[in-house]
């Protein structure tokens, strides 16, 4: 409980500060003062109950008209402070779901996260849907806290306040209760003064007690429910930005089957949190329909023998609800709060991998040189199972090269790439890099979502290039006929047109040095040699270190690096790769 509470707080604290906290103070200000100035109305509503029926129990009409215009202010008043209260709220649920948002997304992003707790690493840190972790939990946790839009479920602010309401709920409930009561019971005589006052607590905690016993194993099932929906909606996410290898390989079927696969998960936990609920619902419901009227039986001893009157009665009864209401906070809220459980255990889950997202220190170092030259020392590159892939015992690349890097498919050779990039924590040895801009240019293509003309320039403020140099470049790649029919979208290019955008990508940005994976592998030879001596032209001093299964084309002088596999006899195998210089 204790650890739970400690998370919890945590991501209060990060919703509440950084910029624009003083904003969201004032918000919460606004609001504490707004539901204090509600629990006053309140108690006068309660005083108001026994004015309006001790009127009519003396049949004077004067009076009860005047308690129904009292009635009309207080309820004005009411409802102004409530407005007010929630027009505060949603904008400080906004504000804090901001805040967690970009909070998470920070970290995500920093020191490329994302990328070394992607599962193909093979870390220990396991991150389920963080896209989920971000875009709901972020928003559901605001909303615990503050209460949920619909004002269905009470936040936790809501609770605290109405602690603070409790006070003046039991003072003005011990005034009310003076009377006592006595009964017999096996011929002893007993009597309880102000037993109103005891009888709150007492039923609210026996109340609690059993709520908890029946709904405790909500909390981890209700986990479980988000992490198998979530798995669910990227199965269905991936099927659609698939649908085109799935529908040219007649695969509806075996997607289908894989899709119904990871429902039934979801049926399962379903039934599992089904059973649960009704089990749980099995006292609660009694309870929310009858909360309300328990007070007025209660009471019901005084008003036969004549202690209180009609009026005493209803705000005797108003009075006992308050407190228990408040009290019941925990039933009524008790899957609102398993679900600010599960939730903050996800977020805190997520912060935790995040915190500890990084290669293993002194695996692989990777150093900047005041020279011009790319310099790899005992370099050893290995799977997550820890399977050596590639060993470079040395190699040097100068300033101004072309240089291939081939060998066998699945050797390691874009893992290499990975590795130079600082990307690949399963490595080890020295990368002494050269001074000046690197680019590096991926196997397979990003496409992100905006225009043809901003993805070329991506990612880079697409204010920052001239639309001109843009649109030459585009041409230049035999991407022209795009831009002439008015197709300015990123998505629906083909695999080659993918990496004809990727070279005007390398341009634009104009690196000094260029490592490439397969930059031209969908290209024929005639439009390789076409982009490429583009590419060289608008980069003539540039350094290319490109991975490719075949010689490219398009350059005037290339030196070949043949990564061979070897066996441990040192005959040809599949164990390593090594380096051969052609």
């Amino acid at each position: 409980m204790r650890a739970i509470i400690h998370q919890i707080w945590r991501f209060v604290w990060i919703a509440a500060t950084g910029p624009g906290s003083g904003f969201s103070l004032m918000l919460l200000v606004v609001i504490v003062a707004c539901q204090l100035a509600i629990i006053q109305v309140t108690l006068r509503q309660v005083q108001w109950s026994a004015d309006f029926f001790n009127a009519l129990q003396k049949i004077d009409g004067q009076a009860a008209i005047t308690q129904i215009g009292v009635f009309a202010v207080l309820v004005g008043i009411s409802a102004s402070l409530y407005l007010i209260a929630k027009y505060c709220k949603r904008r400080l649920q906004f504000r804090w779901r901001q805040r967690l948002s970009d909070t998470l997304l920070e970290r995500w992003t920093t020191n490329k996260a994302h990328w070394f707790l992607h599962p193909s690493l093979g870390g220990h840190a396991k991150v389920d849907n963080p896209d989920q972790r971000i875009a709901e939990d972020c928003n559901m946790f605001a909303e615990a806290i503050l209460g949920s839009k619909d004002d269905i479920r009470a936040g936790v602010l809501d609770f605290m306040m109405s602690l603070i309401g409790l006070v003046s709920y039991v003072m003005l409930l011990w005034q009310l209760s003076t009377f006592a009561l006595q009964f017999s019971l096996w011929g002893v005589g007993i009597e309880i003064p102000r037993y109103m006052v005891w009888a709150a607590p007492i039923y609210v905690a026996l109340a609690t007690t059993l709520t908890h016993v029946l709904g405790r194993q909500l909390p981890g099932l209700l986990m479980n429910e988000q992490r198998r929906e979530a798995d669910f909606r990227f199965a269905l996410v991936h099927m659609r930005e698939n649908a085109s290898a799935i529908a040219l390989s007649d695969g509806e079927t075996a997607e289908r089957r894989m899709l119904a696969d990871r429902f039934n998960d979801v049926v399962s936990v379903w039934h599992q949190v089904i059973r649960r609920e009704f089990i749980y619902g099995l006292f609660t419901r009694p309870y929310f329909q009858s909360v309300l009227r328990i007070p007025t039986f209660l009471a019901l001893p005084a008003f036969l023998a004549g202690k209180i009157t009609l009026g005493g009665l209803t705000q005797l009864a108003a009075a006992f609800t308050n407190v228990v209401t408040t009290l019941s906070w925990f039933i009524f809220s008790y899957k609102f709060i398993s679900d600010l459980v599960a939730t903050t255990r996800r977020l805190q889950g997520f912060m935790d991998a995040m915190d500890g997202a990084a290669p293993e220190p002194h695996a692989l170092r990777r150093e900047r040189s005041g020279d011009s030259s790319l310099q790899i020392r005992g370099l050893g590159i290995r799977a997550p199972d820890g399977r050596m892939l590639v060993e470079l015992p040395n190699l040097s690349v100068a300033r101004g090269e072309t240089v291939w890097l081939s060998g066998a498919s699945g050797l390691g050779k874009s893992t290499l790439i990975k590795a130079l990039a600082g990307l690949w924590p399963h490595a080890e040895g020295l990368v002494t890099l050269p001074s000046g801009k690197l680019a590096f240019m991926p196997q397979q293509v990003y496409m992100p979502l905006c225009s043809l003309m901003d993805a070329a320039v991506y990612p880079a403020d697409p204010g920052s290039v001239p639309r001109e140099t843009v649109e030459r470049l585009l041409r230049g790649v035999g991407l022209g006929p795009r831009l002439d029919a008015g197709d300015h979208r990123a998505s629906g290019l083909s695999v080659g047109e993918q990496q004809r955008l990727a070279l005007v990508r390398l341009m634009v940005s104009k690196p000094d040095w260029i490592f490439a994976d397969e930059a031209t592998s969908a290209l024929d030879a005639e439009s390789e040699r076409i982009v490429m001596a583009l590419l060289r032209s608008e980069l003539p001093d540039a350094t290319l270190v490109m991975v490719a299964h075949r010689e490219p084309h398009g350059f005037a002088g290339i030196r070949r690096v043949v990564l061979d596999t070897l066996s441990d006899d040192g005959a040809m195998g599949p164990n390593r790769g090594v380096l051969r210089l052609a």
